[in-house]
């Protein structure tokens, strides 16, 4: 209940349940062997379903078992990583990929373990073209051969389709969907667009599991704004 006061739990307390939960999630990410490596974009049906948060502690839980990490906020519309993790981030990836600056002068490393993080940078007019880019793959191939796993924060499926995109472009898409939250139609609708673009899809990722009661899995809860326009459907909730 107490996630949205502690979105990044490994560093906040990391003896939580809830951080345990990320080192499980580290622990099954690395027996997925899929065809262009240790790539994922972390995406989800719909907005606030805790996709950003997951994407960073993963990003930490893999650094903290010694991986060198590369953490990427793809999401160009609501970027929250740089918030999250208390760096700058008004110049970054839409930076690079127009040209404007090097990866190496806007990447940046954070904590004392092998983690790189490269923000958002400005919001542009067009999200879905420079993902879907030359620019962005050439991006990718080079942190691929660079890092053990690259970590792709990337914005909701339903709504815009700068995910399913961006999917293409790596092993696959890890699919968060929020207990009580998410309806069957909605993550229906996600793996959907996945499969209609060919993207793959590496995992689904539960989020906001009780903790308390017969459903009770001992994780926490997350909770945050909506902001991309996409309602709820009244549909059955997972």
């Amino acid at each position: 209940p107490k996630a949205a006061e502690r979105p990044i739990i490994l560093e906040a307390d990391p003896t939580n349940q809830r951080a345990e939960a990320f080192r499980a999630l580290r622990t099954n990410l690395q027996f997925v062997e899929l065809d262009g490596g240790q790539t994922f974009v972390i995406t989800s049906s719909i907005p606030s379903e805790g996709k950003s948060t997951t994407a960073v502690n993963l990003a930490i839980a893999l650094a903290d078992a010694g991986k060198r990490v590369a953490l990427l906020d793809t999401d160009l519309r609501k970027p929250k990583v740089a918030d999250y993790l208390g760096i700058e981030g008004a110049v970054g990836l839409t930076d690079v990929l127009i040209g404007r600056a090097k990866v190496t002068d806007v990447m940046l490393p954070w904590g004392r373990r092998p983690l790189y993080v490269l923000p958002a940078g400005k919001v542009p007019p067009n999200p879905s073209e420079l993902l879907g880019s030359s620019q962005m793959k050439a991006l990718l191939d080079d942190f691929a051969n660079t890092f053990d796993v690259v970590i792709c924060d990337a914005p909701p499926l339903l709504p815009v389709t700068d995910a399913a995109v961006l999917s293409r472009l790596t092993a696959g898409a890890i699919v968060i969907t929020a207990a009580g939250r998410t309806t069957t139609h909605q993550l229906d609708g996600a793996l959907e667009t996945l499969e209609t673009v060919g993207a793959k899809v590496a995992g689904i990722v539960m989020t906001m599991a009780p903790t308390k009661g017969p459903d009770s899995y001992g994780y926490g809860r997350y909770g945050y704004g909506y902001g991309y326009g996409y309602g709820d459907t009244g549909d059955e909730k997972l």
